[in-house]
């Protein structure tokens, strides 16, 4: 193997070091102006940073709704459900005994039904 020359290793140096620089100009300014996604880390972050920041910069707008920041929580609640409400509790108490499901509005003829006329109709059609 050839041994590398001073001025190779010298120009090897300055682009490596240029590059680095280029690379932390690139994160400053993308943090700057909000083009790092709230998921850019592990393996593929900085593949959904180019993503993420390439989208936001050659397109207008976004398909998806958007949120600030600060409404985007760290670690999303998997299956997250709200408590029950006093209502559902009362209905709960009673075994759904007062329960009705109302059905009206744009509807020919409108109709209340009770869990128990719920559970007369068939399973499957």
């Amino acid at each position: 193997m050839k041994p590398m020359s001073r001025r190779k290793l010298v120009t090897t140096g300055l682009a490596a070091t240029a590059g680095l620089a280029g690379v932390a100009a690139a994160a400053k300014i993308a943090q700057r102006y909000g083009l790092v996604p709230p998921d850019h880390g592990g393996l593929y972050g900085c593949g959904e940073t180019l993503t993420y920041a390439s989208q936001r910069l050659l397109t207008a707008h976004s398909l998806a709704r958007e949120f600030p920041r600060s409404m985007i929580s760290k670690s999303p609640f998997a299956n997250a459900t709200a408590p029950p409400s006093a209502l559902f509790k009362q209905h709960q108490a009673s075994g759904f005994a007062d329960w009705s499901l109302a059905i009206d509005g744009m509807v020919a003829h409108p109709v209340s039904l009770s869990l128990a006329d719920l559970k007369t109709f068939p399973v499957s059609s």
